[in-house]
């Protein structure tokens, strides 16, 4: 949970949350991430910029991806954010062999308004930390 707003430390503004992903797989394949939904909340007054954004990247290598989304107040909702292929299979694991996924989610938000505040989480709605990914797979 990120949040701004009057008595809240600015270190509370940004969260970020890091998810390394191991997949066994056989040898002569690659993969990408096709797909991933990033559920949450968003509360914000008016002056208020909340974006939640996520970079991939491998394990050992320098070519990544970044998405995001930028939500304005004033707004209170549930979202869920999918972020496709489009994006992301630029990011292919090497060939021979497995290497972790990285994917580094965030929340962060600005404000315009003195005394304004809000808070945008970065989970399912049930509170349960919850990420969906699809993979697609190539040969070598």
């Amino acid at each position: 949970v990120a949040s701004i707003g009057p008595g809240v430390p600015i270190t509370e503004s940004r969260k970020n949350c890091q998810i390394n992903l191991n997949l066994q797989y056989p040898g002569g394949f690659q993969y990408s991430i096709l797909s991933t939904v990033y559920r949450g909340y968003v509360g914000i007054d008016k002056g208020i910029t909340a974006t939640q954004s996520a970079t991939y990247y491998f394990s050992g290598q320098s070519a990544q991806t970044q998405t995001s989304t930028t939500f304005y107040g004033p707004l209170s909702k549930d979202y869920a954010i999918q972020d496709d292929s489009t994006l992301t299979s630029v990011v292919w694991s090497p060939c021979g062999a497995p290497v972790a996924l990285n994917i580094d989610s965030a929340v962060l938000l600005r404000s315009s308004v003195s005394g304004a505040s809000g808070q945008i989480t970065d989970d399912s709605i049930d509170g349960k930390i919850t990420f969906i990914t699809g993979v697609q797979w190539q040969k070598c």
